[in-house]
């Protein structure tokens, strides 16, 4: 049933499609945008798009524009050129109005910009503000279930942990229903235990809202775990996007590779043409016929889930992961992997 509004209220924003009724519709992009701050590029014709229900991580080295590129599109900072497109509508420039922001966009700062004397129950009721107090009542209960705050409600803000605060940030965002919702880095300076905790919290969000986001990120394993598709943003161009799968094991260049995940380097052919591999596509074999390489474990490290070796032979090193640790420090090895494994850039 449809909630009563008081009479000053906003209509309510009608949800869009998720992914799996509309993959096509296009709900944010950019064309051709550029920015320079004094001397120094930002950001060279960007061209993105971001789809209804879809999540679009932007990975990228601190420095990269990441940052730059969300106040752009959260509509806080003007492009020097191209044009930003919400619905297939060029928005107006930021310059030209009385207040920054769009309110069907809403960015999440690092900064979470909450009210710091007000309970987490209040930070998030204060964007239902205006609608009818039954509705209030229960949306705001359902936020703080969904995102995991019900057990500090209470608390104010100024006393949450970087974790809480990030929830409540996103709890509050949401509270206005947005089409869009723009993420600054969202699991940055977390715990473990934090970023599993708002992981969970996004996951149930996403299902339950079926938004569209875009969130940017310099940890390539948030941005596999998250996304729908990744961009790669390299000082202030886009050099690769695709889906998780594609851009982790076909990468565009060497920088691509190594922004995703461990490699190893090696050189194969008559020409030693320069190749790489994941460490998980190499495996150790008992028969040093089938080897394709050979050498001595340096050393071993423990990852929690898995033990990595590394070793070497006097010209190459390599790492590769076990699930168990059946080798030691000085060990001789034979290694073999597939040819298809091998990526030449």
């Amino acid at each position: 049933m449809r909630p009563k509004l008081r009479p000053a209220a906003p209509a309510f924003k009608k949800k869009l499609p998720g992914p799996e009724m509309n993959k096509k519709n296009v709900t944010l992009r950019t064309g051709s945008v550029s920015k320079t701050y004094g001397a120094n590029p930002v950001l060279s014709n960007i061209d993105l798009q971001l789809n209804a229900g879809e999540w679009l991580g932007i990975l990228g080295e601190s420095g990269s524009g990441k940052s730059t590129l969300l106040r752009i599109l959260g509509r806080f900072v003007d492009a020097d050129e191209g044009n930003v497109f919400f619905k297939e509508e060029i928005l107006k420039p930021v310059s030209g109005e009385l207040i920054p922001g769009h309110e069907s966009i809403r960015l999440i700062h690092q900064e979470f910009e909450l009210f710091p004397n007000q309970t987490v129950e209040e930070n998030i009721a204060y964007s239902l503000r205006f609608y009818d107090a039954d509705y209030k009542r229960e949306k705001v209960a359902e936020l703080l279930s969904t995102a995991g705050l019900e057990y500090v409600k209470n608390q104010k803000a100024k006393l949450l942990s970087g974790g809480e605060k990030q929830r409540t940030a996103i709890a509050k965002a949401l509270a206005e229903q947005p089409d869009v919702l723009l993420l600054d880095e969202p699991f940055a300076h977390l715990d473990n235990h934090n970023r599993r905790v708002l992981g969970d919290a996004i996951e149930a969000l996403r299902k339950q809202q079926k938004m569209s986001c875009i969130f940017v990120t310099h940890e390539s394993a948030d941005a596999l775990a998250w996304s729908d598709r990744i961009a790669i943003l390299r000082n202030g161009h886009i050099i690769q996007i695709g889906i998780p799968q594609e851009v982790y094991n076909q990468p565009i260049n060497s920088y691509v590779a190594e922004l995703t995940g461990d490699i190893n380097w090696v050189e194969r052919g008559k020409d030693k043409k320069a190749c790489f591999i994941r460490p998980e596509k190499i495996k150790p074999t008992k028969h040093p016929e089938k080897s394709k390489w050979q050498g001595q474990v340096e050393a071993i490290r423990f990852h929690g889930n898995h033990w990595e070796i590394r070793c070497a032979n006097g010209k190459e090193q390599l790492s590769f992961y076990r699930n168990k640790l059946d080798l030691e420090i000085g060990q001789q090895v034979f290694l073999t992997y597939a040819a298809k494994d091998l990526r030449s850039i």
